[in-house]
């Protein structure tokens, strides 16, 4: 079989396009789709904030927009949350370092323990709870705005790809949380805008990018990921894509429908007790915070 753009051999067959790709164009395909996911904000904004985790899609992410950016182009800086999980984000930390490091890209790391005064260990200690990933989640995109804003950051490029996204989209579903799935954010609302330049490749064609640019990325799962209900999904998606190519795109088309469709602007106000925005009288970062401070006074377990 022969490239559907070429006269080279085929390296890999994008099953839900039907379309057969050399290597070069295959190459060319997934930066050529950032490069239309980002080319406005390119020219829109001076100082780009890229989260790094050390994983594949943030490294990829960097690898590819540091590409994109154009000398006299928007400065760009790598934002790195340490969530404080022992025996692997120290380690995957040093594969983020090492890349922008490579790419001379400056960078930051905060502490999730420095800034909150506790990390996804200590609550698991404390709480001994089944959903870490609820407190990360949330704990990480507060110490991600807290560094963006530190160093004056415009919009933040994160790693989601179109997997992730399906992801959410199907938990939210699972979970009944008809909130998320229909509210937007208002416009100008207080939080440094988050935009994915991964959003439509799905996962598969990330690790492919990465092998073939010899991209070093951290592989091993989180120790605490066998405790959510995400890694179900995961594997539920990847095995409905491998038997049905294109589902993950139908799923997201679905979500950006669902917005469009019966969405309604989330109004936030200032946390009564941080003063970040949220749409409760206190944020999600301060309401666990309590929790957390609550079970340990009470030597909960």
């Amino acid at each position: 079989m022969m490239c559907s753009y070429c006269d080279k051999p085929v390296f890999y067959r994008r099953r839900y396009s039907g379309e057969n790709l050399c290597k070069k164009h295959f190459i060319k395909s997934i930066e050529g789709k950032v490069r239309k996911n980002i080319s406005r904000y390119l020219g829109k904004y001076k100082r780009i904030g890229l989260a790094v985790s050390g994983g594949k899609d943030s490294l990829v992410m960097a690898y590819i927009v540091n590409n994109l950016v154009k000398p006299g182009g928007p400065h760009i800086y790598g934002l790195i949350v340490d969530e404080g999980i022992s025996g692997y984000r120290d380690k995957s930390i040093e594969f983020a370092k090492q890349l922008l490091d490579d790419l001379k890209i400056p960078y930051v790391i905060g502490a999730m323990k420095e800034y909150l005064y506790v990390n996804i260990d200590d609550v698991m200690e404390i709480a001994d709870s089944p959903l870490p990933c609820t407190f990360c989640g949330v704990f990480r995109r507060r110490v991600l705005e807290i560094l963006g804003r530190k160093n004056k950051i415009e919009v933040i490029f994160t790693g989601h790809n179109a997997s992730d996204i399906s992801e959410t989209i199907l938990l939210n579903v699972l979970q009944g949380n008809i909130k998320h799935l229909i509210m937007q954010m208002e416009p100008n609302n207080g939080f440094i805008p988050r935009i994915y330049p991964l959003h439509n490749l799905i996962e598969q064609e990330i690790v492919l990018y990465a092998y073939l640019r010899k991209i070093n990325y951290y592989d091993n799962p989180c120790p605490y990921a066998r405790y959510a209900l995400r890694s179900e999904v995961r594997n539920f998606l990847s095995d409905m894509e491998w038997r049905h190519p294109g589902i993950t795109f139908n799923i997201l088309r679905l979500g950006e429908k669902l917005k469009i469709e019966y969405g309604r602007q989330l109004k936030l106000k200032a946390c009564s007790k941080c003063g970040y925005p949220t749409s409760s009288k206190i944020c999600k970062t301060c309401e666990l915070l309590e929790t957390l401070d609550k079970l340990k006074k009470l030597n909960i377990r």
